[in-house]
């Protein structure tokens, strides 16, 4: 890192943000160089996962009793799809972790999480209600 890019120091990203950012990394040899641009990316995902988390806590209230997977049965056209999104990106997940490829598994989790969770199921449930 050059001084020059960082005239104020370096923005603190966090170590959930650095880790995922190595992991998310596709390293071919002993050097790792990730850039912090990167980092702050990861964290800013980071970010979006608590954000997301806090709205539907807020959104189901403290009195909400999960039900057993097995047991779940959603009705709504929106919940079916989102859980085939999920299926899918558990299936591609545990793909990539058999062949090494994290950085793949993690690519597949932001994706889910971002453009199915968050872009299309939050927003439609926004909306409904």
């Amino acid at each position: 890192v050059q001084r020059h890019q960082f005239p104020h120091g370096i923005p603190e990203c966090g170590t959930d943000a650095l880790r995922m950012a190595l992991c998310a990394h596709n390293a071919h040899g002993d050097d790792v160089r990730v850039a912090v641009p990167a980092i702050l990316c990861h964290r800013h995902f980071c970010n979006k996962i608590w954000n997301a988390l806090k709205f539907v806590l807020a959104n189901v209230g403290t009195a909400m009793v999960p039900d057993v997977p097995e047991e779940v049965a959603p009705w709504h056209p929106l919940d079916r799809w989102v859980l085939s999104r999920l299926a899918w990106t558990a299936g591609e997940c545990q793909r990539r972790m058999e062949a090494m490829e994290v950085h793949g598994a993690i690519a597949a989790i932001q994706r889910f999480w971002l453009r199915s969770f968050c872009d299309v199921y939050l927003v439609g449930a926004a909306t409904s209600v």
